[in-house]
């Protein structure tokens, strides 16, 4: 779903600064009566009304602790992800999900050690 243009935006921050209400200009203009006081509080607050970005690249919350991570990875290279993600969160104060943890030790040219253990239970091949 896309944005609501600028223009649109600005001429329902403007109708409520006339003082119209919010559910007369959701009707109006079409839109949700949510919208029109996200709009407004976010002119009020910043003096603006532009919309978020939508994609795009998003820094990972563990950029600052790569060295942290580099660290605790050749100190103990068999450490899982769910290892990892518990250390993050007591002594780094960082929340952060498996699958973000997996695409930043990625980035960062970083493996866990894979052994026997984590292979899948199948007939070897001939």
């Amino acid at each position: 779903m896309r944005p609501l243009s600028q223009d649109l935006r600005q001429r329902i921050v403007a109708a409520r600064e006339r003082g119209e209400g919010t559910g007369e200009v959701c009707r109006r203009f079409g839109v949700s009566r949510k919208s029109v006081e996200r709009f407004w509080k976010q002119h009020q607050l910043t003096g603006a009304c532009r919309p978020k970005q939508v994609g795009g690249y998003r820094r990972s919350r563990l950029e600052p602790h790569d060295r942290t991570l580099c660290r605790w990875i050749a100190g103990q290279p068999d450490l899982t992800l769910s290892e990892l993600r518990q250390r993050c969160l007591e002594r780094l104060k960082v929340a952060i999900g498996i699958t973000a943890l997996w695409h930043r030790l990625e980035q960062l040219g970083l493996s866990y050690k894979k052994n026997d253990s984590r292979r899948r239970a199948r007939s070897a091949r001939c």
